[in-house]
């Protein structure tokens, strides 16, 4: 290799440089430090750890408190997850022509996203309090107040009702924007041919937005997986532990039962959990738009 061709290759990489260090102490040493405290039992208040192998993966995957916490995560994502595509298109729908009226609709959506989780939590839980707004709605209307963060069912409705305020806004904007970027001769031709604004959505608009779709999805499912604050602020996990979360419990096992190595090893279970169902999902979203792609083609 000559000396020209050494010094474009140093030029080169010396622009990966600042990732590749940002990448290593950010991101790998951090993992390994997980993986480390993974293998031992103690605190970060005593002077060393005692190894242990893998027991906290055994004990992981045997605690009541995880199976609970995993179940009730994958609830929150099944439901979540369609229900706030659902509406992020429907809402995407109403306001993807520019007009005052989808101006002020911008606004009002984009309210929830500059506040933050902590007092989005507030307010919804003074919402649905036994003595909140809605329930003093209720009995305006004849109807029994809800005891919204007590009931086991209820209290899972109040956490996802804040998720999908708080967060499903952020896909409304992610719609918006693909749907008024979309080429008007394909709407115009749809017209044309006597479709009508269901048959224009259904065959049209979704068929083309399908990359938006994908981002969305894999971004709200790794979202869904990460619920902490929203169950940390309204329900502390309960009643009876109906709203834990995997990232709740790692929580209290790291920091409240000092169960460092525990956490970790959770950490680890929880994050291939995560990858796992991230490449089943972005599998199947893939292969069907490739299907899709042949069947056009033949």
């Amino acid at each position: 290799m000559n000396k020209k061709r050494l010094k474009e290759y140093a030029v080169s990489y010396s622009f990966l440089l600042p990732f590749a260090v940002f990448f290593i102490v950010f991101t790998v040493i951090p993992i390994g430090y997980v993986f480390y405290l993974s293998l031992h039992d103690g605190n970060f208040l005593q002077a060393q750890f005692d190894w242990v192998g893998l027991k906290n993966f055994k004990d992981v995957l045997q605690t009541p408190d995880f199976q609970n916490a995993f179940k009730n995560t994958f609830i929150y994502m099944l439901i979540e997850v369609p229900v706030s595509q659902f509406l992020g298109i429907f809402f995407a729908l109403l306001i993807k022509k520019k007009t005052r009226f989808s101006h002020v609709c911008e606004v009002i959506y984009f309210l929830p996203m500059l506040i933050s989780m902590v007092v989005a939590s507030v307010l919804i839980s003074y919402i649905l309090s036994n003595n909140g707004p809605l329930n003093l709605l209720f009995q305006v209307l004849g109807m029994k107040p809800i005891s919204w963060l007590n009931g086991r069912f209820s209290a899972k409705m109040a956490v996802m009702i804040l998720e999908l305020w708080k967060g499903g806004t952020f896909f409304i904007f992610v719609y918006m924007s693909a749907m008024r970027s979309l080429p008007a001769d394909c709407l115009e031709s749809s017209r044309i041919d006597g479709a009508n604004v269901v048959q224009e959505t259904i065959y049209v608009v979704l068929p083309l937005i399908r990359n938006a779709i994908i981002l969305c999805v894999t971004m709200n499912t790794i979202w869904q997986f990460q619920i902490f604050e929203s169950v940390y602020m309204l329900t502390n996990g309960g009643p009876l532990g109906a709203t834990q979360t995997v990232i709740y419990e790692i929580y209290q096992y790291s920091f409240k039962y000092y169960r460092v190595g525990f956490g970790a090893a959770a950490s680890l279970v929880f994050l291939l959990v995560i990858l796992l169902i991230y490449g089943l999902e972005n599998l199947l979203l893939r292969e069907k738009e490739q299907t899709k792609r042949r069947g056009e083609n033949v």
